[in-house]
């Protein structure tokens, strides 16, 4: 078996999972085509064996008082009056695009965590955008 340490880490990683296990039961229930019922009810309770297994270390771990976000619960466990989380949508300002004399490329702050690499999207964009006002 191995060593696992039961902190804020590896209880949002069993609500993740308890969250994953929710989805596989529905759609199981849902969509899955079995021969018979018996089989359809021996494919759900062994998935609900498997949930209930993480369900109780989560639940104990929270006893124990280790510390998580009400976000990173599973659908389950939120109560049924909570709000949803609504997405927040954030905006980031940038500077307006100046081309650099002699380069032909624009210049701008870099909101992007890919800036200066291969996946950088935005650096071909801007090159497009010069280019096509320059004709």
């Amino acid at each position: 078996m191995a060593n696992t340490q039961e902190n804020k880490y590896y209880l949002k990683t069993l609500h993740d999972e308890i969250d994953l296990f929710d989805r596989k039961l529905a759609h199981l229930l849902k969509y899955d085509t079995f021969d018979t019922d018996a089989a359809r009810a021996a494919a759900a309770q062994k998935m609900s064996n498997k949930r209930a297994t993480l369900a109780e270390t989560a639940k104990r771990l929270v006893a124990e008082g280790v510390e998580f976000k009400e976000t990173d619960l599973p659908r389950s466990f939120r109560p049924k009056d909570a709000p949803v989380a609504a997405v927040v949508e954030v905006k980031t300002e940038t500077e307006t695009v100046v081309a650099e004399p002699g380069h032909g490329r624009a210049s701008r702050r870099q909101a992007s965590a890919f800036a200066g690499t291969s996946l950088d999207w935005e650096k071909s964009v801007r090159e497009y955008m010069l280019k096509k006002a320059a004709r």
